[in-house]
């Protein structure tokens, strides 16, 4: 008998990015700083990336940390709506939360 498939939940808020804004300083050999300025970027919610790090832990995606976007399903679950076969990928917060709407609107038609 199959077992059923792992469901796992997220507050929709929490499928986004937040400011990732960082004041930054490069010095030369004496230690005279020769550039200044702040690198402005986005991360992903705290909250999701707490549950991408839990799903990594139990085995259901692997963090490809190299390039964008580029985590990997290694075995089939559910989040929220969305359902993860294996091999597909797994998306940063935002293109998931994007998803999600498109799937609400879809339900809606």
């Amino acid at each position: 008998m199959k077992s059923p498939i792992k469901q796992f939940r997220l507050k929709r808020e929490y499928f986004t990015s937040v400011d990732d804004n960082r004041y930054m300083e490069l010095y030369d050999l004496v230690g005279k700083i020769i550039i200044k300025g702040v690198s402005y970027g986005t991360k992903d919610h705290p909250e999701f990336t707490k549950l991408r790090n839990r799903l990594c832990k139990l085995g259901y995606i692997q963090i490809e940390s190299s390039c964008w976007n580029g985590d990997r399903v290694l075995k089939p679950f559910k989040l929220n709506e969305l359902t993860f076969k294996k091999g597909e990928q797994f998306s940063c917060a935002c293109a998931l939360g994007i998803k999600l709407e498109l799937l609400k609107l879809k339900k809606s038609v």
